[in-house]
Formats: C-alpha cells, structure tokens, sequence
C-alpha cells in the first residue's frame, strides 16, 4: 500500500515528530511510504530522519502564510494545485494530511476531496479563541468531509474545540491520543546519583543545584513568559536553583535578552534541541511546563514515563492527563503566581511529588505509541479499501 503524508510546517515539532513516528511505521509493516512538506533550513534534521528511514521525501510549497482577502485565496489554489500535481503523479492509496495549526492544509484537503482519494486529516492544535471562518470555508469544510475524509484529533479537549469551530457533530471526529514509545528496563540508568552528577558537570552548574527542567519550543503558546515572572522570587527562596530550557523558536533572542535585563541568565540554562531528553529528565527534579494551550503534548508524556514530577498548567488536553494532585499539580494557564505557587510548593514537598510521579508512571501506561500506531495504520488501512461509487 502505498502513503502520503503531507504537511504544512517549515519547522519541526510535535506534529512533525507524529509524521515521522507513522511514516516510520508504516514503512515498517512492508506500505510504500512518502511524505511531503515544504523544504526549509528549519526542517533539513526532518527530512534526514525520513531518509534514513527509507521514506521518500517530496519538497511540496504549502507554508502557511498571512495573507488575507483575495490573495488569501489566491493562495489557497496555489497549494491546492501544487498538492494535486504531487498527488496525481504519486497516486497514493490513502493520504494523511497532518495539520499542526486547526485551518492549516485548506488547498491540500481541497486537492484530496477533489481527486477522491481516502484522507485521514489529523488535526494537532487547536488554539481556544475560536479561529474566524467564514461561510464559504465552512461549507468547503463540510463538502471535504463528504470525500472519504476522515478526520481525527488527539484529545477529547481538541474534538470539542473543532466540533464548534467546524460547525460539525463532535461524533464525526475521532480522538486517537498521541502516544509515546514506554522506556524499557534498559532506558533506566541504573545509577541515577552518578547521573545526576554528570549532567550538572556538563552543564557547569554546582553539584548541589536543582534542576528545573521545561522542554517544548520557545514560542508563546508555551507559557515562558508566566515562567519569568515567577523566577526570581523562587531563586530569593533558593538561588542555588538552575532552569533548564531545551527546545527552539522564535522567541528564543527575545527571552535571552529579557533574562539577562532580569540579571537572572545564569540561572536558566537556554540548551536548544536536545537529542538526550532522557538523561535530562532523569538528571532533573522538576519538569515545569507553563503552556497556554496544547494538542496532547509528547514532552509531557515523557516525562511522566521518566517519572520526574510535575508542574504543569490546565490547558486544553492536560487534565485528561494529570489529574491535580494525584499525578502531579496543575495550575490555571496563563498565571503565573499560581505557577509560582504550585513550584515553590512542589520544591518544599518532594516526598509527596515523588508519589504524585509515582503514579503518573502507571497512568501514562495508557498512553502507548503501540496503541496510537494500532489505531492509526488501522484508519489509514481501513480508508485506502473503500470503494469510490
């Protein structure tokens, strides 16, 4: 069988990471896999990750851009057209149109519908201000899903938000949760003190430091900015304490340039893309995720598979993961003294995170990427049989 996926990102993150681990998949249960995306600086480690795993790469120009009104459209049908030549030349048996954005990929599902073929669209993010559509989009929509689409989503959160920005039943979507692959035995090092001690080594920090590690990209959804502003009263508490940041973005010299206006930049260590996330999360004592808004966040799971406690937010998808004092603590986005309240707390109450991680290491076993594989290829080969009348 033979599967496209298509995407709209020149860069790489959760939704992109998704890609792969499908494509991945896919191509390891004998399907001919290809995927296509725009071709950017950002994503050359992506496009190599699908190289070496015998996935053909197609360069496809669908970036989102910000034009509005006619050129808006005009836009729209250049990507349709562009995704239509790929798909005729291609002929896919099905298609996997994976959305990092709620109304990204229009032109690319119009292409889809058009030519018929079996589409499953994977919404990733939905932002909670509803996103303005107008009439005729809408009706686009709702004619899309008339075309052997299949639409899915990765929260019971995220399927309510586009049940109403959609206009459509909550029914006609399915909620397939992201999953992550569970460490095995052999994931664990087995001597976590020595551990601890390398990676503060290697990060320059003091032996007795505690780490506060964050992991997601440096934009706004994630909530660094709430972060800031509860950092320098817990380092009056404690300014022994060492934040550790690994991801990329956009805001990256903008909050560079704000701690160090803090005078607070040797206490928050901005690491980048880190291809060691286990090491860290097992080298931390606090994973701190202050997000606005999320789909179903891989950086979360992990860490509740590593078993490192939580500080996170009430965003979107995360109490169907964390439940408030049972799994970790969960505060209201967006406020940052109650995120500085819930860490200075955690900070003070180890013995009780410890538990509260305890028990998030059992909850996550829900959240498998051999369920969400299961599910997925499942869909996709379920659609790539249909029949066109």
């Amino acid at each position: 069988m033979r599967l496209l996926i298509i995407g709209s990102a020149t860069d790489c993150g959760g939704a992109e990471a998704y890609a792969l681990t499908i494509a991945t998949s896919a191509t390891q249960a004998g399907w001919e896999t290809h995927a296509a995306f725009p071709q950017a600086e950002a994503n050359a480690s992506l496009r190599q990750a699908f190289a070496d795993h015998q996935v053909s790469y197609h360069p496809l120009d669908i970036a989102e851009t910000l034009s509005r009104g006619v050129q808006a459209i005009g836009d729209v049908c250049l990507r349709f057209v562009r995704t239509r030549s790929l798909l005729l030349s291609l002929q896919p048996d099905v298609v996997l149109v994976n959305l990092p954005w709620a109304d990204h990929c229009l032109g690319s599902l119009l292409a889809c519908g058009q030519l018929r073929l079996p589409t499953a669209a994977m919404f990733h993010l939905i932002p909670p201000e509803k996103i303005p559509l107008s009439r005729s989009r809408l009706r686009a929509y709702r004619w899309m899903r008339t075309r052997q689409q299949q639409w899915l989503t990765n929260s019971e959160a995220n399927r309510s938000l586009l049940a109403d920005l959609f206009q459509m039943p909550a029914s006609a979507l399915l909620c397939i949760y992201n999953g992550i692959k569970l460490p095995s035995p052999e994931d664990y090092t087995p001597d976590r003190a020595a551990l601890r001690q390398a990676v503060r080594h290697e990060l320059g920090v003091p032996a007795s430091s505690r780490l506060l590690l964050t992991v997601g990209r440096l934009v706004p959804q994630k909530g660094y900015d709430d972060l800031l502003a509860a950092i320098p009263p817990l380092l009056e508490d404690d300014p022994t304490l060492r934040f550790v940041w690994a991801g990329e973005g956009e805001q990256r010299q903008a909050l560079h340039d704000r701690l160090r206006a803090m005078a607070i930049d040797r206490n928050v260590l901005m690491l980048g893309h880190r291809s060691d996330l286990p090491r860290l999360l097992q080298a931390s004592d606090l994973f701190v995720f202050p997000t606005r808004f999320e789909g179903h966040p891989f950086a979360l799971l992990e860490a509740m598979a590593y078993g490192l406690p939580i500080v996170t937010t009430n965003a979107s998808s995360i109490p169907e993961l964390i439940e408030h004092q049972t799994h970790g603590l969960l505060c209201p986005s967006g406020d940052s003294n109650a995120l500085l309240h819930s860490i200075r707390w955690a900070l003070q109450h180890p013995e009780q995170m410890q538990l509260m991680a305890q028990q998030a290491q059992q909850r996550v076993q829900h959240f498998s990427q051999e369920h969400m594989l299961e599910k997925t290829l499942s869909v996709l080969e379920n659609l790539a049989v249909l029949t066109v009348p």
